[in-house]
């Protein structure tokens, strides 16, 4: 009987983190799109201004201008949203794995029939590791995201300096702040899966689950 009321408890709450996990997958692309979608008709919105605007010619600049500042805007807050639910679902990740590894150990002749992987056993599908390549993070939902704030950062450049200065040097400075942009942004990025994975180690740690290798993230 203890043993039904653990694997009801274990179950009960393996089906909790699955709800977990899929409601953070689904707000991250949820929101993902919302921004490309503002992105796309701010974009839209201004090339209709810069070609039909007053016949003076300062309306449609300043209204342009307007519209990328509201949508870096909303990609900065956007961006820190999505790290931190994608730190949520790392998290979540981990917990279900070492569930898996529970019930895999209860049952180990079913052992070699589980797909996903467990802290005894990758299994065919691989977890992620948490320390990846920073392309990895540059092609994420986050690192969309940063790179649409980025280009915004060097549009922006590029006609504050055409203002005062030749084309290449507004090209240069573009360049440039741009290019900082991203590392920034993928350096906020790594620096919250470096701090998912300090927890979760020293989480892991403290208990008898611990594996021997470092902690990896499961996709």
């Amino acid at each position: 009987m203890a043993d039904d009321t653990e694997l009801t408890i274990a179950l009960a709450e393996y089906e909790h983190l699955r709800e977990l996990s899929r409601t953070v997958h689904d707000q991250s692309t949820a929101r993902l799109t919302f921004f490309l979608a503002v992105a796309s008709g701010a974009a839209a919105v201004s090339a209709g201004l810069i070609t039909t605007g007053r016949p003076d010619g300062r309306f449609a600049p300043a209204a342009a201008a307007g519209l990328g500042l509201l949508v870096l805007l909303l990609g900065v807050f956007v961006f820190a949203r999505q790290i931190e639910l994608n730190d949520r679902g790392r998290r979540y990740a981990v917990a279900a794995t070492v569930l898996r590894t529970y019930l895999a150990r209860r049952a180990p002749t079913l052992s070699p029939y589980l797909v996903m992987p467990t802290l005894d056993d990758p299994g065919p599908f691989a977890p992620e590791p948490f320390q990846r390549h920073w392309f990895r993070d540059l092609v994420s939902q986050a690192g969309m995201i940063a790179l649409v704030n980025s280009a915004l950062l060097g549009l922006a450049a590029t006609l504050g300096v055409l203002l005062v200065g030749p084309a290449w040097l507004a090209a240069l400075v573009a360049a440039a702040i741009a290019t900082t942009s991203v590392a920034v942004h993928l350096s906020a990025i790594r620096r919250r899966v470096a701090r998912s994975a300090a927890r979760v180690g020293t989480v892991l740690t403290a208990r008898p689950l611990t594996p021997a290798s470092p902690p990896a993230e499961v996709g």
